[in-house]
């Protein structure tokens, strides 16, 4: 845990925790003296001239008086360095998941970084603050009052030395029966977490369905877990409990009998005997502190490990930062060479090779699941290939700086995230330093500005959070518009005209067509409208590419994309006849 720790601090905080550590050192060596100064207080104060008792007195006092100043010192060290680790972990984290592949962003490890990035704060302030001078102490002060037995007592140092492994050893035994049953305990809270949460955002279907009491959901499951996990959480305390408890009575027997036995040989006076018996006393009673502090520090344990995963979390390809040929902002010639990739064990492109040429329009049609998302992502720098080369401009994408590679591409996603802001806001995101003129422009083009007409507020109306107070047609035009300010040399569309209807479909279409700043566009669509202009088709099926060409070619072909073509055509003239007169 301690080199979870150190991992965590960073380097211009290292002094201070040296400082805290040597500080907490001298905290034990003072508060060890000032039980063992007890015993020649006693025996001078039981003796023939107990006048000679005010020097050890004196001692004391200085001793004890010096540990509530090196203490003092401690907690403002300790919150100094709470507060420092609070505000770099979080900046670290926030740093190093934007720089993280996605295919890192598992069900676990999504959990784990909120659980990290929700309590590491208060948690890591009130852990080095409140639990780490207090368990440092209880952990070697028992260490510090047997080396000063033996200048005192050799037999009891002894006695001393043969019970703390034994008390150690004891209660780490009984902590490792208990970490199993944390572990999955705390598992299962997370479990619960991501239910809830999940709960929570799906109240719409649930209700629809009539699900929606807990009990009849995954919610109820994952509470049953929970329950399980913390009962046999509890049951294995007791073993653990009952052993550090029968190690405690060993150790004070050992003791105890060690000084009476040395008492009744005449080896130590009564007065001495009474002082080590008070220096027993404190020599336990750390353990039972540690004992007291055990479930905290495993929780803080938990926590560090926490953060430790996503701070550490693998970064993507590193690239050598070499600029993107001819800018971010013109159309690139992108080619796929024998690209492969997956996710997890399972395969989603196998052996793709296309290319792009510079300010053309390439539609990415075929059925469901086949990998044409994965196209756009790949393109997108999102993912990197597991074999094979993208490349842009003559240049291996992963290559390419990063910040750079970011710039060169525009995404509309099918399913848009809007922040909670203004729509404004929304569609600066694209290009923070957009001027007005631009911003219009973009949302002229993505019929943005028929919204912002009729709402009161205009462009500076808010759009809730994840855009909840549009429909999902109005946000897509919004995230269109994002797409559009941004001056990016790529532009990938991802179904996004689904949520509008056929009408609206045809005029963002258009508009995108429209767009006056040259772009690779690639769209991946299922109607007609939207691909019609497109300069060339990729027929996806299977993570394989099975028909590339032009729309003409393809149609007079008779293959896989004729028939898609054939079935559109046939849908689009679809129409609702009314029902025959005295039909039913």
């Amino acid at each position: 845990m301690i080199r979870s720790l150190i991992r965590l601090v960073p380097a211009d905080a290292r002094g201070r925790l040296t400082t805290y550590v040597v500080l907490s050192l001298i905290s034990v060596i003072l508060r060890a003296a000032s039980a063992l100064l007890l015993v020649p207080l006693l025996v001078a104060l039981f003796s023939p001239h107990p006048a000679d008792a005010w020097p050890w007195v004196g001692a004391l006092t200085a001793v004890t008086a010096g540990g509530w100043v090196i203490d003092m010192t401690l907690a403002r060290i300790g919150f100094g360095i709470g507060f420092t680790l609070a505000d770099t972990t979080q900046h670290a984290m926030a740093n190093r998941l934007t720089e993280t592949p996605l295919r890192w962003f598992t069900a676990d490890n999504t959990a784990t970084a909120r659980q990290a990035i929700a309590a590491s704060a208060p948690d890591l302030v009130g852990f080095v603050a409140n639990l780490l001078s207090p368990f440092l102490g209880a952990l070697l002060l028992p260490a510090a009052i047997t080396v000063g037995l033996f200048l005192v007592s050799w037999p009891v140092g002894v006695a001393a030395a043969i019970a703390l492994p034994f008390m150690l050893g004891a209660l780490a035994a009984s902590q490792r029966l208990v970490r199993t049953a944390d572990a999955a305990d705390a598992a299962a809270h997370s479990a619960l977490t991501e239910r809830l949460v999940e709960f929570a955002r799906t109240q719409q279907a649930l209700r629809a369905s009539r699900r929606v009491t807990a009990a009849r959901s995954q919610t109820g499951e994952a509470i049953g877990a929970v329950r399980g996990a913390t009962q046999r959480l509890l049951l294995f305390q007791i073993p653990g409990q009952l052993l550090f408890s029968v190690a405690s009575q060993i150790a004070l027997i050992l003791l105890a009998g060690t000084i009476t036995t040395l008492t009744l040989r005449g080896d130590l006076g009564a007065p001495a005997a009474v002082a080590l018996t008070i220096v027993m006393v404190r020599f336990l009673e750390p353990f039972t502190v540690l004992a007291d502090l055990s479930g905290a520090m495993e929780s803080s344990r938990g926590l560090l490990d926490r953060l430790n995963i996503v701070t550490s979390a693998p970064l993507d390809t590193a690239a050598t930062g070499r600029p993107v040929p001819g800018g971010e902002s013109h159309a690139p010639r992108i080619e796929f060479r024998s690209v492969g990739f997956g996710y997890g064990d399972t395969e989603v492109l196998r052996d793709v090779s296309f290319t792009l040429e510079p300010a053309t329009t390439t539609a990415v049609v075929g059925p469901s699941g086949s990998g044409k998302s994965t196209i756009l992502s790949l393109i997108a720098g999102l993912h990197t290939p597991l074999r094979g080369q993208i490349l842009v401009d003559g240049t291996d994408i992963t290559e390419l700086d990063v910040e750079a590679r970011r710039a060169l591409v525009s995404v509309v996603f099918q399913h848009p995230y809007l922040f909670d802001g203004t729509i404004a806001d929304n569609i600066r995101v694209g290009h923070p330093d957009a001027g007005d003129d631009t911003m219009h422009r973009a949302m002229a083009l993505a019929r943005v500005d028929d919204i912002v007409e009729r709402l009161p507020d205009g462009a500076l109306s808010k759009v809730g959070e994840a855009g909840t107070a549009l429909s999902g047609g109005e946000r897509q035009r919004v995230s269109i518009a994002r797409a559009l300010v941004k001056p990016a040399g790529v532009l990938l569309i991802d179904e996004a005209t689904s949520a509008l209807d056929t009408e609206n479909e045809a005029s963002i279409t258009q508009a995108i067509s429209d767009d006056p700043h040259q772009r690779t566009r690639v769209i991946i669509a299922h109607r007609l409208d939207a691909i019609r202009n497109a300069d060339q088709v990729l027929f996806v099926d299977g993570g394989v590419i099975v028909e590339q060409g032009a729309i003409d070619e393809l149609t007079t072909l008779g293959g896989r994309f004729a028939e898609f073509w054939r079935q559109q055509q046939t849908s689009a003239g679809w129409q609702i006849a009314a029902d025959a007169p005295g039909r039913v």
